[in-house]
């Protein structure tokens, strides 16, 4: 059966997905398993938009896994992020998760929810080295599979303040969606993506002056269209939308304020896939475009200068990916991007390195 990938729109790639199916035949099972991926991202920006930097190291998630019934399973664990070239870990965050499979296609998870790349966000909207630099997510999610629509529904909460903090609370709620229709006899794969994401910072515990609210939306809305020559070979074309809105924005010389308070972007891509490689190239076009977690590279603000601004961006973009199964639970990918800038005429590029584990150990069944 053809399968249009559902999330190909996404910064990621399959092999960065951490998310497994509750298993339908473990009840009252424990499990160990251990999620890791060792990593190494070289990021060559020269533009003003980003910095460049090299990250390397690994993150490692040990956890336990507990089967009440098939239909509910809890996990706790810690989570460790080490970079080489530092003696210490960046990152020690313990796991605690619940999951309810409420339907046979709907799951409630609460706790460490399933973030980064399982959301599957278009990289204008999601940055790419978040799957690393942030990876722990806590929240809650709804997620729905279907044979033809695939869905994540979430709230990420990712700063928690307390009375008399004078940092503001940082939440993020999404909503990522693919309708997924296949016509497996004559090649042709078609799908529609709609993500929609909110970036929020406010709260009223910080002591007088107190900070001003933000609010700020990004939505996309897309058409994918694949063709698949044989079991191998693939071509796709993917046209996107994307726009911007600061539902909520102080004047822009406050703090939170933005230069712009709405903008647009439009994405056009065309891959082609070859086994275990895959090229792509693009054209990004963009007017006061901001989005707080996405790529630097495609917006019009920096990252490096927070004064700097850029109402129209465009960018040629092209990318060389190589994933390799190495065992069913082990992967490895190797990829380059580049983006060049038409207006100042800069290219940034991009390498880098990964192997991904994520496998589960059985250890004991419970018996009364």
């Amino acid at each position: 059966m053809l399968l249009l990938g559902a999330g190909e729109v996404s910064a990621q790639s399959s092999v960065f997905r951490t998310y497994q199916p509750l298993s339908d035949s473990s009840q009252q099972t424990l499990f160990f398993r251990i999620e890791s991926s060792t990593f190494f991202k070289n990021n060559e920006y020269f533009d003003s938009f980003a910095y460049g930097y090299t990250g390397i190291g690994f993150y490692a998630k040990p956890v336990l896994d507990y089967y009440f019934t098939d239909k509910f399973e809890a996990t706790a664990g810690v989570y460790l992020l080490k970079y080489s070239g530092l003696d210490d870990f960046s990152q020690v965050i313990p796991i605690f998760r619940l999951r309810y499979k409420m339907a046979p296609t709907l799951e409630l998870v609460m706790g460490n929810i399933y973030g980064t790349a399982n959301h599957r966000l278009a990289e204008p909207l999601f940055r790419y080295d978040r799957f690393y630099q942030d990876h722990i997510e806590y929240g809650f999610q709804f997620l729905l599979h279907t044979s033809h629509v695939w869905s994540d529904l979430w709230l990420s909460w990712e700063h928690f303040i307390q009375v008399g903090d004078t940092l503001q609370e940082h939440l993020m709620v999404g909503s990522s969606t693919v309708f997924t229709f296949n016509n497996p006899r004559k090649g042709w794969g078609f799908s529609i993506p709609v993500q929609v994401v909110f970036a929020h910072k406010g709260g009223q515990l910080a002591p007088p002056p107190h900070k001003p609210v933000s609010t700020i939306m990004n939505t996309l809305a897309g058409v994918q269209l694949q063709y698949r020559f044989n079991p191998k070979i693939s071509l796709a074309f993917e046209p996107e939308i994307l726009y911007y809105a600061g539902l909520n924005l102080p004047d822009p010389n406050e703090i939170n304020g933005q230069p712009f308070n709405d903008g647009w972007g439009s994405y056009t891509k065309l891959s082609f896939r070859y086994g275990p490689l895959k090229i792509m190239t693009g054209y990004w076009y963009a007017k006061r475009f901001i989005s707080p977690h996405g790529e630097y590279l495609f917006q019009s603000v920096s990252e490096i200068d927070p004064a700097f601004s850029q109402e129209k961006r465009e960018l040629l973009t092209s990318k060389i990916s190589f994933h390799k199964t190495i065992y069913h639970s082990i992967k490895l990918e190797a990829r380059f991007e580049s983006y060049y800038d038409l207006m100042s005429h800069e290219l940034d590029y991009s390498y880098g390195l990964y192997i991904v584990m994520n496998e589960s150990f059985f250890l004991l069944k419970y018996k009364h």
